[in-house]
């Protein structure tokens, strides 16, 4: 397994490089946009299994909105864009609520516009931030710092985790997560991370992108745990078996969705700079 999910990680690493060095905007986005409906599907089959398969087409097409927003490159479409989101949402579910099963059941109104609202925000809403990261100035260059300080935490918590781990992290969410773990992923996303500050950023304080780092990183675990606690409550393992040994888009993604809206809106407002 282990075999197959670093060969699965070389590949979609360089694909991911070539996209972001190579790729002109438009390809980026529809990747995205792609990924995003991925993902949206992932999200959806678990959390609205019990629904009907219209619930959860409903739920992708809403979803899509931020992500086509995110075109134009500016954050306030995005937030319109989620709002049209919201507004259609609240109409379905209003058409559907007399069809319903039991209100008492699962299978209410409300249960369906929670879950279908929370798969638009958290899955499209935060995807589209993919896009308005790499609209701004170096653009490309904070994507590829986010992801070597989330892919290097990620790497570095596993093998750290499986080696040395004694103290659990979140056993009721994630069982295999450790404080060691979490350590040792510090560490390889700060030492990784400090290399591409000095190639992509010639100029920065190393110890600002330190600190930078450790946050992002630490955010980045708050995403897995977020989407832990999505497949624990739904009971399922993986959220899809699209990529060999990481599970689905959401398993291999859960991190990076999070820390993008963090680190462009420190960007956005001011409080990061090159």
């Amino acid at each position: 397994m282990t075999k197959i999910r670093i060969i699965t990680g070389l590949i979609v690493a360089g694909g991911w490089l070539l996209l972001l060095f190579y790729g002109p905007f438009w390809l980026f986005w529809l990747v995205f946009l792609g990924l995003g409906g991925l993902a949206l599907n992932e999200y959806y089959n678990m959390t609205l299994a019990q629904f009907t398969p219209f619930d959860q087409y409903t739920g992708i097409l809403l979803g899509l909105f931020p992500l086509l927003a995110a075109y134009e490159g500016n954050s306030e479409t995005v937030a319109a864009a989620l709002f049209v989101a919201l507004f259609f949402l609240i109409v379905y579910t209003l058409s559907r609520y007399s069809t319903m099963a039991d209100t008492n059941s699962q299978e209410n109104g409300f249960v369906l516009m929670m879950r279908i609202g929370f798969g638009i925000f958290y899955v499209g809403f935060s995807f589209s931030h993919f896009t308005l990261l790499v609209n701004l100035p170096h653009g490309k260059n904070w994507l590829i710092l986010l992801t070597v300080i989330t892919v290097f935490s990620d790497s570095a918590a596993y093998f750290a985790g499986r080696k040395f781990g004694r103290h659990k992290l979140a056993p009721a969410i994630s069982p295999g997560k450790t404080f060691e773990g979490l350590l040792g992923g510090l560490v390889g996303s700060v030492a990784a991370a400090v290399i591409v500050t000095l190639l992509a950023f010639p100029g920065v304080p190393v110890a600002k992108m330190i600190l930078l780092t450790i946050f992002l990183s630490l955010v980045g675990v708050m995403g897995d745990l977020t989407e832990s606690v999505i497949k624990r409550t739904m009971g399922v393992k993986d959220s899809g078996n699209i990529l060999p040994g990481h599970g689905g888009v959401l398993d291999r993604l859960d991190s990076l969705m999070i820390a993008a809206p963090v680190l462009f809106y420190m960007i956005h407002f001011g409080f990061l700079s090159v």
